[in-house]
Parts: structure tokens; C-alpha cells; sequence
């Protein structure tokens, strides 16, 4: 079933947003640059000074390109379904990334449990460009460039350390930060499972009425939902056939 356009709904209040939108879809390879001058003459027209500010301007940037790249690759929705979503709530994250990290779609958002979300798309050269929305982005009835640009760049590689820096800057993103790298390591299972999409005629017609297609994780086995499990979920590294793979231990 579609879900509101809640995750994104930020890209409805920019006058940017329907032009990014477009300049992906049909730009081809100049998109990039041609969103970098769109985006600039956007904001030197802005109320309250906003072209002025720079940390506006590259929190503006930043949304621009993921916004960009999410709609180039589907416009595609990651949920988990309760029960798995539950069970990677009671599990320690890894401590790095898988060494070949591969995701399902080459771009797509990721709804986490605690009002966050991330964009996430993979680059040319394989590495995850992602970024992350703070709970409560983008509020209703605010004239969007009064709106926080609450957010966080990140660039992830296989094999990265996922041991996060105690730095102040960082803490505010903690929990959700543990959430997205399980997410991470999740999409890398053989047992998780992807629900096919809607049929492109579904997806037109979610899209109209401000909805996105969602595809849902599942998990291929018994999980039971649980608000309390006896011993925490975990990763392990396994090797066979002389590869070596990061193996999710589900909570019991």
C-alpha cells in the first residue's frame, strides 16, 4: 500500500523542487551543473537573506542532488515491515560496512523508525552518498525558506568503520545514524526480501495524489514483533568459499 509523501515532503514546498525534478529526469549528463545554477538564482531571490547564508546554500545544494538522484531512480520508498523493523531496533549495528556493499536500487529513501529519513544513492565509483533528514523536516505551514535545513552528508565505502566520533556534532544523529548503518548491512542479506513494485500505471497514480510507491523489507524466516527480546540481534562475519560475508544474527 502507498504511503503519504510524508518522507519528502520538504521537495513540495521548494520552488526548486518540480525543475530539479525535471532537469534529472531528461537533463542527462548536464543535470548536475544545471541544478548548481537553478539552485543559485533560487536562492539569491529568496526572502530573509537565505542566498546569503552559506551553510543554507550547501544544505539547500545537498537536498537539491539527493532530491535529484531519488527521482532519476523511481522515486523508490524503503519501510521494513513491523516485525523485522522491530528486530533490527534490538540490534547492535556493525562495526563496518560490508567490504562490497551493493543496495537493491541504485537510489531510494529510507524511512527509520524514529521520524528520520535518508537518501541514499550509490555513485560511480560504488561508494553511498547519503543524507540524512532530521525527525520533523520540512514542518507544514512554514514558508520553506523559514524552515531548518536539518541535515547530514555522509559518504560511505565498503569496508568503512561505522564506530561513530564523540563529537558533539554527531550526537544529535546518533540513533538514527545506528539505525541507517543496520539498514545498510541489511540490504546486503540473502534472506531479506524485497516486495516487487507497483506496476508503473500504480506508481503514475501514487505520485499524482502525493504518495510514493513503497517498496517493503521483509525477512525470509520466523520473526516474531516483540517489544522485549531475552538477547539482542548481532552481526558476524563469516567466511565461505573464501569470501568473506557479514551475517545478521536476529534477536530472540
Amino acid at each position: 500500500m502507498p504511503v503519504p509523501f510524508h518522507p519528502v515532503r520538504y521537495a513540495a514546498s521548494r520552488p526548486w523542487a518540480k525543475r530539479v525534478a525535471h532537469l534529472f529526469e531528461y537533463g542527462g549528463k548536464t543535470a548536475v551543473a544545471d541544478c548548481d545554477a537553478l539552485l543559485q538564482r533560487t536562492l539569491r531571490a529568496a526572502p530573509s537573506g537565505t542566498g546569503r547564508d552559506a551553510a543554507r546554500q550547501e544544505a539547500e545544494w545537498l537536498l537539491a542532488q539527493a532530491y535529484g538522484h531519488f527521482v532519476r531512480h523511481g522515486r523508490q520508498l524503503l519501510l521494513c515491515d513491523a516485525a523485522l523493523d522491530a528486530a533490527l531496533a534490538a540490534t547492535h549495528p556493525p562495526k563496518a560496512l560490508p567490504p562490497a556493499p551493493i543496495l537493491p536500487l541504485t537510489a531510494c529513501f529510507i524511512a527509520l523508525p524514529d521520524g528520520c529519513g535518508v537518501y541514499v544513492h550509490s555513485d560511480e565509483e560504488g561508494a553511498w552518498q547519503v543524507l540524512m533528514l532530521a525527525a520533523g523536516f520540512a514542518r507544514e505551514n512554514n514558508a520553506w525558506w523559514r524552515q531548518d535545513a536539518e541535515v547530514l552528508a555522509l559518504t560511505l565505502r565498503g569496508g568503512d568503520s561505522l564506530q561513530l566520533p564523540d563529537i558533539a556534532a554527531v550526537q544529535p544523529w546518533r540513533a538514527a545514524l545506528l539505525s541507517l548503518f543496520n539498514h545498510l548491512a541489511l540490504l546486503m542479506q540473502p534472506r531479506c526480501q524485497l516486495a516487487a513494485a507497483s506496476s508503473p500505471a500504480r506508481q503514475a497514480e501514487a505520485l499524482r495524489r502525493g504518495e510514493l510507491p513503497v517498496r517493503r523489507l521483509s525477512w525470509q524466516g520466523n520473526l516474531v514483533q516483540s517489544e522485549a527480546y531475552g538477547k539482542e540481534g548481532y552481526w558476524r562475519r563469516q567466511t565461505a568459499g573464501g569470501a568473506e560475508r557479514l551475517v545478521w544474527v536476529p534477536p530472540r
